[in-house]
């Protein structure tokens, strides 16, 4: 669990609810198809464990993994329908059913598709209500199922907007703007991936910055935390279109390359390195002349992402050894896939 992405961490999280809801969905079913049998409704109690049936092989096939959208509709569909036919030969006493069919609704879907889909159900609950009720009944069931939608619908926005921020301050670093950790994972399988399957080569560059301890020794942190800031934008400044930039330490940022082989890797490690050493930094009190190590590393064969970043770590290691303030690229590199 502690080495899953944030993506990961949460996607697993809206699987889990889904897959809840249609156990819960089989088991509301199964109980119902008793109450039937105990009434003497055959026909109705064979519906309801046919349903009960299809609710739970769907919530147990798909147990390790997301339920497709079609069958979310199909679940949907299915207890929109149960619903309208108790409505249809119950009355008020089916009308129960339909609120928390509704509220499950903003649940199975995300944002504008579950806004959709609850006004579905309100419609057709609203249509069986005012069909097969007293026009005065109809008319007051209906008006809550429209106050239950608007405060759905409210809630799913709101939460939709929730999500976004907080995964937006999970995988983003609070000082510089850039990414962190938590979508490094995904990014680099993606292109390993892509490396095995397609043959397209992907590159790193680790750099870290040079006698940073010092700076803030004597300066002081804050003036520290200025010049990360400030190297964080001239590195993105200076990258292409198509890299990503990470903060994955204090003073340690990734460069991840997709579409790129070592030699040009080592190009763009060199431009940084120049675009650092050749123009001092301003802080609020005092100038300073930074430089940054680099290693750089092309994907290999069978490597791993931890494997592939340990080999720019490495070349990082040996930029240092060498004096600082230089490009090491990992040797032995191995193409083919």
């Amino acid at each position: 669990m502690p080495n899953q992405s944030a993506d990961t961490l949460l996607q697993s999280f809206r699987n889990k609810v889904t897959r809840n809801i249609v156990w819960a969905g089989a088991i509301t079913q199964l109980l119902l198809a008793g109450v039937q049998v105990w009434l003497v409704h055959y026909i109705q109690a064979a519906v309801l464990l046919a349903a009960a049936i299809v609710l739970a092989v769907i919530a147990y096939w798909y147990r390790s993994k997301r339920i497709p959208d079609v069958w979310r509709v199909i679940f949907m569909m299915l207890l929109t329908s149960i619903c309208f036919a108790s409505i249809r030969t119950n009355g008020a006493i089916g009308v129960y059913w339909a609120y928390p069919l509704l509220v499950a609704s903003f649940f199975m879907f995300r944002d504008g598709f579950a806004i959709a889909l609850a006004s579905v159900v309100t419609i057709v609950m609203s249509a069986a209500a005012l069909l097969y009720m007293p026009v005065s009944d109809g008319w007051r069931i209906t008006a809550s199922l429209l106050v239950i939608l608007v405060l759905g619908s409210v809630f799913v926005v709101m939460l939709g907007r929730m999500q976004k921020l907080l995964h937006q301050l999970v995988v983003t670093d609070t000082l510089t703007g850039l990414q962190n950790r938590h979508r490094l994972n995904n990014v680099l399988s993606q292109l390993i991936h892509n490396f095995r399957r397609y043959h397209r080569p992907a590159s790193l560059i680790m750099l870290d910055l040079d006698h940073f301890k010092l700076l803030n020794d004597k300066h002081g942190h804050l003036f520290g935390d200025q010049m990360l800031k400030q190297l964080a934008a001239r590195l993105k400044a200076t990258l292409r279109i198509n890299d990503q930039l990470f903060r994955v330490g204090g003073e340690e940022f990734l460069v991840v390359m997709p579409e790129t082989e070592l030699e040009e890797a080592v190009k763009v490690a060199e431009k940084l390195r120049l675009a650092i050493a050749n123009t001092p930094f301003d802080g609020k009190d005092a100038q300073a002349h930074l430089t940054i190590s680099i290693g750089v590393a092309q994907l290999r064969a069978e490597q791993t992402w931890a494997e592939w970043i340990n080999t720019a770590d490495t070349a990082l290691l040996e930029a240092k050894r060498k004096g600082r303030n230089q490009v090491c690229k990992a040797e032995s590199y191995t193409p083919t896939a």
